[in-house]
């Protein structure tokens, strides 16, 4: 029997308002728990002034769990490599270890982020729904993305962002739109779950955004620009700290508890303000309070610390910081408005490091009003082309590079390219090779005069 494209299209849009919108209350019920226990153990430790003394036995216990219970390293990298490999195929067995690991860290003081576990929860609740209802590869590797994106969705307070972010952070190139719609309907029922459970979110609409000028673009370009060298640096400084920790010939735990040792000292030195989520001080900073304009650097320093000693928690949370805090410290330098810059910042970093321009700029719609739009668009994409073919995630596929100049073979993982490029895969366009054949044509004309 034949039918038409249409019935077969409506019949799928029926399977996967259910599906999705199954997926959603569950991320949404569950990361909702997990957001308020999260958010209360902080509140109750927050109210001892040194907790952070704990820091090295947090970090001492994370990294004995990890090493006894994770056999392996099992974070938002690992998911990416499901999804992209296996078609979404999990183990959900590390779930609750996880969680377990980030509340030990944040509640003492970590510089870390709770999406990642957010993540991992409405992932491996989308892993266990198609399981129980046996569906192929191809639904599966749907299901488990709808749960991805409804993770970030209840952390970001963002429901179109979440969903994009979810997607867009799988491929370099690429966004997958047969998986937009259950992403979308996931996202937003995650949302509103969350928020009827009385998750609360960060909005800051900017109420004052400079008029478009020339030299307003000029800053705004040079600020693009500089977000993503911060976000090369940033990744970078993530992946060498990383490979220096693995280097050190001590037990794991014991380097746990002396790098929290270390965080300790550095607290001592400086601020506290640097521990944690640090979602006070990145709010003043957006809302155009005097924040220290070195914050964005301290803030990096605690955060590698944190996630190469601990292997725990997620890198997001402190990346908005510093992306927030260092475009405060770029207005206070050029002459401009803090919180357009700190909120331009905000979003460009994340864009630079995870290679998701369209997913932030549309965060930045939905958390800073649709004024600041067309500004924080150019910025992010800006920031995402300077940071390089490099990710926080190594497991990212690249299928298009940022630049028609540069060879690389797609369907790579970012991690990998390293291996595969020589630093003389460089392909020259046409203009460029037309340019350097007219100055080579110029060269042997003078050449052949100065011979006659």
């Amino acid at each position: 029997m034949r039918v038409n494209d249409e019935v077969i299209l409506f019949f799928s849009v029926l399977k996967w308002l259910f599906i999705a919108s199954l997926i959603g209350c569950l991320v949404g019920f569950v990361a909702s728990g997990f957001i308020r226990s999260l958010h209360y153990v902080i509140e109750q430790s927050n109210q001892y002034q040194h907790i952070f003394y704990l820091l090295p036995l947090s970090f001492f216990l994370a990294n004995l769990l990890s090493q006894f219970v994770l056999k392996r390293h099992l974070g938002t990298d690992t998911l990416i490599d499901a999804i992209n490999k296996n078609y979404g195929k999990l183990e959900g067995s590390f779930i609750p270890t996880k969680v377990v690991n980030v509340v030990l860290i944040l509640a003492t003081g970590g510089s870390a982020g709770k999406e990642s576990p957010c993540a991992q929860i409405g992932a491996g609740i989308g892993s266990v729904c198609a399981s129980l209802f046996r569906v192929n590869d191809i639904d599966r590797r749907k299901m488990v993305l709808c749960g991805f994106c409804a993770g970030f969705a209840c952390v970001f307070g963002a429901p179109i962002a979440g969903a994009l972010f979810g997607i867009e952070v799988l491929a370099v190139g690429v966004i997958f739109y047969d998986v937009l719609l259950p992403a979308f309907i996931a996202s937003v029922t995650a949302y509103q779950v969350s928020s009827a459970l009385g998750v609360t979110f960060f909005y800051y609409p900017l109420k004052f955004i400079p008029a478009f000028g020339q030299g307003f673009f000029i800053q705004l370009i040079v600020g693009g620009i500089v977000f993503g060298l911060c976000a090369f640096a940033l990744v970078r400084a993530i992946q060498q700290s990383t490979l220096a920790t693995n280097a050190i010939p001590l037990w794991r735990p014991l380097k746990g508890f002396l790098g929290g040792v270390i965080l300790v000292v550095l607290t001592l030195l400086f601020s506290r303000d640097y521990l944690g989520l640090g979602l006070n001080l990145m709010e003043d900073c957006i809302k155009g309070y005097s924040v220290n304009r070195f914050a964005f650097l301290l803030k990096a320093i605690f955060t590698i610390i944190t996630l190469s000693i601990s292997r725990s928690g997620s890198v997001i949370t402190p990346i908005l910081f510093i992306g927030a805090t260092a475009g405060g410290s770029f207005a206070q330098l050029v002459g401009a408005d803090q919180s357009t810059f700190a909120a331009i910042g905000f979003v460009s970093l994340l864009a630079g490091t995870t290679n998701t321009p369209i997913a932030t700029s549309i965060l930045a719609i939905e958390l800073f009003g649709a004024s600041i739009a067309p500004y924080a668009a150019v910025s992010c994409v800006l920031s995402y082309l300077m940071s390089g073919h490099q990710s926080l995630y190594a497991s990212q596929r690249l299928i298009i590079p940022k630049s028609g100049a540069i060879a690389i073979r797609p369907g790579l993982s970012i991690g990998s390219l390293s291996a595969d490029r020589k630093p003389t895969d460089i392909r020259l366009s046409s203009w460029l090779q037309r340019l350097k054949s007219f100055f080579n044509g110029l060269a042997g004309r003078k050449n052949g005069a100065k011979d006659e």
